[in-house]
């Protein structure tokens, strides 16, 4: 069995871009409201108090949002293992015994853990339908894969060691597949 993890020195890249990708849906969001509150505000100053009072609001739930993602997403990269055998590949993020989670932090890892396969996802080689490359990570999607709810889909970070390694084996155990299907 062949163990990969993210590069120490590459841990800070990986959190960013995904720290940003997170801020931008964030900051979204927030800016969304005040253009939705904004035809029932009239002349009067009681909607614009009420507004400035839900932006500061929501501007403050999103900071706490951020920053425990920000948090989450570090814990989650530096656990990060993409284990292969002859038979199987598995992404596994194992937080269960981590001392520097919080509340929120277990939270959001058990609901994580519970909804979809972001904290442990396993493909069987004979079931792989493709490997792809977004934005430099690889996809590996299987038979089973479903989009919506990233169930069968195992995303692989460009920041790994052995990254160049690792995907042209997937893409050469794609290929074998397909061609003895």
């Amino acid at each position: 069995m062949k163990e990969y993890r993210i590069n120490k020195q590459k841990i800070s890249d990986y959190t960013k871009r995904n720290d940003n990708r997170v801020f931008k849906i964030l900051l979204f969001t927030m800016l969304g409201m005040p253009i939705l509150m904004y035809p029932s505000m009239g002349k009067s100053l009681e909607p614009f108090l009420i507004m400035s009072f839900s932006l500061l609001t929501t501007a403050l739930i999103v900071g706490l949002i951020y920053l425990n993602n920000k948090k989450l997403t570090r814990l989650s990269a530096e656990n990060l293992r993409i284990l292969i055998d002859e038979n199987t590949i598995t992404r596994v993020i194992d937080l269960e015994h981590e001392p520097r989670m919080n509340f929120l932090h277990k939270y959001s890892y058990q609901q994580g853990k519970t909804n979809s396969g972001a904290f442990y996802t396993k493909i069987e080689f004979k079931n792989l339908k493709s490997v792809s490359n977004k934005n430099g990570d690889l996809w590996v999607h299987s038979i089973k894969s479903n989009s919506f709810n990233g169930h069968g889909i195992l995303v692989i970070p460009q920041e790994l060691e052995n990254f160049m390694e690792l995907e042209q084996l997937l893409r050469s155990t794609t290929n074998q597949m397909s061609i003895s299907s």
